[in-house]
């Protein structure tokens, strides 16, 4: 029977496609925080788009990203990934925009100069998506909202739980997070093999 989930990546495949930005580039840092982001914290396109700078804060020594989600509800993720974090800071020292909380998080390539920095789209989104994944080699159908799929599936298989994953994703309902429970031989196998040890 086929698998009636939408597609997502593994992992090893997620570590491939972070790969492929070129991080020396300000294009390419951008593009790599964008997708970490995604794939490490299951945003939403219209959520990367209408990051600003303000939305990642420290409390302590610890850093969120505050989220303005599906009806306006607000959710608080931590944000643990050292390499996503650094790339972070790398990229704001180089996009200049570290003054205004107000800003813009991430930039569109180009723009015109009587306009100044213009907001990233959903389409542009889309498109870096697609081209990251078929630079890759990844054959899958891998679209900007699969890398959230990718998030949820491979939080839950690592252990966390559906309440947990649901208000991480900003999901009104465990029903839609309950669909990330991919079930699969090989899950199996692992399932039963634990069992026996």
């Amino acid at each position: 029977m086929k698998n009636k989930h939408k597609e997502y990546l593994t992992k090893d495949e997620r570590n491939l496609v972070l790969r492929q930005p070129d991080q020396r580039k300000i294009m390419g840092l951008r593009d790599f925080c964008i997708l970490s982001l995604m794939v490490n914290t299951g945003l939403r396109r219209a959520e990367v788009c209408g990051l600003n700078r303000g939305s990642l804060k420290t409390s302590g020594k610890k850093i969120f990203l505050y989220i303005f989600g599906k009806g306006g509800r607000e959710r608080k993720i931590p944000i643990r990934n050292v390499e996503m974090l650094t790339a972070l800071t790398r990229y704001f020292s180089m996009a200049g925009n570290l003054e205004s909380p107000d800003a813009p998080m991430f930039y569109q390539a180009k723009y015109k100069k009587i306009f100044g920095p213009q907001r990233m789209t959903a389409s542009t989104i889309r498109y870096l998506v697609a081209r990251h994944v078929a630079t890759a080699g990844i054959k899958k159908h891998i679209t900007a909202h699969s890398l959230r799929h990718t998030f949820c599936t491979l939080t839950l298989q690592s252990g966390a739980d559906l309440a947990t994953v649901q208000a991480l994703a900003g999901h009104s309902s465990v029903a839609t997070t309950s669909r990330y429970l991919h079930t699969s031989e090989e899950l199996m196998e692992k399932a039963i093999e634990r069992l026996a040890m």
